[in-house]
Order: structure tokens, then sequence, then C-alpha cells
């Protein structure tokens, strides 16, 4: 049985202290093959027997982007095995991608059984050597108490740092740490920064939250609270459709109908939001 294919992070620093010649000229054949899944291509063979030659000879980024290889069938069938054997050995040598990289191997279970515990481990090992991927996993780990006992405090602590190194993702997981006072004191102001800040990075999520801030007393402007939020719905986002929801239910602007109403419940709990299910079932008139 064929193994899901999966696309591992590639931002790369450079081992320069041996066999680095041989590295450089086995990433300037995989250009040219555009990191090819096509097995017959003679650029990702010839890059392949470069990058073995090189992290024998003991290159730790040639061994991590044999993991990438290996892991995301660069030029070879998959095999999490040989994925997870080099990018240990890239990560024992302290090389953040290669530690990122297995924290996710070890997160779903590629190549090793899953486990959050060491899936934690080595992202924070990442972040600690200064990967905003990895402090954004941190932060959700501490959030949810995977792998390592809740923290919110932490969450929000490894959210900021990951937010300020300009990942959108964490810009919008911190602001919703500072509307919901989540691991320290509410900020509205700050709230309303982090979620356009992560708008503006391309997290369509964040409309939600910037949809809701918009509807609070000191920011009230009902046009742009449902633009934010019909933008999270048409991203498929369920909490915006919930809200939308409930605000042609409770007609928030003075206006609403609840065929409206149903029409985003609906939409929310055909993705299984229970809010919308017991709202819905409320809205037709059904008991549990």
């Amino acid at each position: 049985m064929a193994l899901t294919p999966t696309v591992f992070l590639v931002r790369a620093q450079f081992d320069s202290r041996v066999a680095a010649a041989t590295t450089r000229w086995a990433l300037v054949v995989m250009y040219r093959s555009r990191f090819t899944r096509n097995y017959s291509s003679r650029f990702i063979r010839r890059a392949l027997a470069l990058l073995h030659h090189a992290a024998e000879a003991g290159n730790v980024s040639a061994a991590g982007f044999l993991g990438l290889a290996y892991g995301d069938a660069w030029g070879v069938e998959q095999d999490y095995a040989q994925a997870v054997h080099w990018l240990q050995r890239a990560a024992d040598a302290g090389h953040r991608l290669a530690c990122y990289n297995l924290g996710m191997c070890y997160d779903n279970g590629y190549g090793v059984p899953q486990s959050p515990a060491k899936a934690f481990h080595y992202y924070r090992r990442a972040a600690v050597l200064g990967d905003s991927e990895a402090m954004q996993a941190v932060g959700s780990f501490y959030f949810r108490g995977d792998g390592v006992a809740q923290d919110l405090t932490q969450a929000r602590k490894w959210y900021r740092k990951s937010a300020r190194l300009g990942h959108a993702d964490a810009m919008c997981d911190l602001a919703r740490c500072y509307q919901r006072g989540v691991g320290g004191p509410r900020n509205h102001r700050l709230a309303v920064c982090w979620f356009q800040s992560a708008i503006d990075g391309g997290c369509t999520r964040a409309h939600t939250g910037l949809g809701l801030e918009y509807t609070r007393p000191e920011y009230q402007n009902w046009s742009l609270a449902r633009h934010h939020l019909e933008l999270a719905a048409e991203a498929n986002q369920a909490h915006a459709m919930y809200m939308l929801g409930r605000w042609a239910t409770e007609k928030w602007d003075g206006t609403g109908n609840l065929a409206d109403a149903r029409f985003w419940f609906e939409k929310a709990a055909a993705q299984h939001h229970e809010g919308a299910i017991l709202q819905l079932a409320e809205l037709l008139g059904e008991e549990f």
C-alpha cells in the first residue's frame, strides 16, 4: 500500500563545514529538476547520489535534505523509515529544520509510532533554535496540553515569539489569546492589530476573530464585521458561519431573518459545529 504523500518544510540553514561544495552542487541539480518526483529524472538521481555522498561524509544539511527527499518522494519512492533515519542524524547535530520535520514525523506517525510527547520535544528544540513554524507548534501543544502539561501562559509566550517573526497563523493565535484573555489579560486593541496582521499575512481564519471584534461596542462597525465574517465563511470557516447564523437570529444590527439563520446554521452544522447543530435543532423545533 502506497504511503500518503506529505509536504515537509524547506527552510534550510547551510552546513559549510564538510562536503559543502558537493552539497551545494546537489542542490543546484535538484533545482534543475525542480524538485521533481519523476523517478527517471537523471537530475534528481544525480542530486540524491551527491546528497548521500555528502551526508555520509557528515554534512548536516545534506542529511536534512535526504530526509526531505525520502519523506516527500523527491525522485525516489516515498520511504518514511529512511526519512526518519536522515532527519534524526541531522537533528542530533542541531539542525533546526530537521528537528522540526522530525517533530512532524512523531506528530503524524510518519515512519515512527505517533507520539505527542516526542513531537513536542523536537518542535521545542527547533523553536529554541529559532524556527518560527516550530514556535507556533509549541504554542499549540501548550494550548491543548498535547504531549506536555497544558500551560496557557507558555502558549501565549510561544505564539508571541512566532508572531513577531512574521508567522501568520501564530499572529491569529496570539490575537485570539488577547481577545479571550487566554494566558494573560484581555487586550482588544492588540487583538485587532494582530488579527489584521494575520490577514495581511494570508491567514483566512483571522477574519472570524476580526469580524467579532467589530461587533464590540468600542470598535462597533457592522459593515466591517459582516465583511470579515463573510470572508471567513467563504474560506469555509465553520465558526464564522455559526456567528452569521446567530447574527440573523438575534438581529445584532437590527436586521436578520430565520431563513438566513437556517442557511448559515446548516452550513456550519455540515462541518459538525456543535453550537450550530444545537441552534439548528432549536430552529427546527427538534427535541433531544
